[in-house]
């Protein structure tokens, strides 16, 4: 043992230069695999068909789309807010029915509102419109969040900032909520690149 500590004390730097290259190792090893692992347990991605073929009907980055799911509901598809609002995307029943007739999407009803391919599709007819309405995908999600309504008032008031985007949000809420759905698109892209190259197939 004393021998073992002489020569660990007789070569201080060699012993040194060797800790820091297994934790540097350790802390590559983390981020390459570790990281990706823990992440994609918190974001979970489901559903991929129906949320590739709505995104692609209606001209949507399938990224956005997981990105509001996340947000929304965790994609837990049984999801309900206090609010009244159902599903994956969270449509208002009002909301999810206009858009199915919109459509011509005969026969739905509330209930199956939750039903999750009809759920993405309805929610990404829906969001499509405001981004045709509003512009930008700052503006459209905090449309989603809060209303096209409030949201047109919004930008009579405020106005906006160079960018398209709102000068103003007066709801925290909607501003954490734009905040919240652009991050996890951010990760989405980052920890399912395969995605992309799926929905150019």
């Amino acid at each position: 043992m004393n021998s073992c500590k002489q020569w660990i004390a007789d070569h201080r730097l060699i012993c040194t230069l060797l800790a820091l290259v297994l934790l540097g190792a350790l802390v590559c090893g983390y981020f390459l695999y570790g990281r990706p692992a823990f992440l994609k347990s918190k974001y979970k991605l489901q559903y991929t068909d129906s949320i590739l073929k709505s995104a692609q009907e209606f001209d949507l980055d399938p990224y956005l789309v997981c990105g509001v799911i996340f947000t929304e509901s965790g994609f837990r598809p049984q999801a309900k807010s206090g609010a009244g609002a159902l599903g994956l995307m969270q449509l208002m029943p009002a909301t999810g029915l206009e858009e199915a007739e919109l459509l011509g999407v005969e026969g739905v009803t509330e209930e199956m509102l939750s039903e999750p391919a009809l759920n993405i599709r309805l929610g990404c007819c829906y969001l499509k419109k405001l981004l045709d309405e509003f512009g930008t995908q700052g503006v459209a999600l905090a449309a989603y969040n809060a209303g096209p309504g409030r949201t047109r008032q919004w930008l009579k008031e405020y106005g906006t900032k160079e960018d398209g985007t709102l000068l103003y949000i007066p709801y925290p809420e909607t501003q954490k909520y734009v905040g919240r759905v652009q991050s996890a698109m951010g990760l989405y892209s980052k920890l399912y690149p395969e995605l992309i190259a799926t929905s150019g197939d």
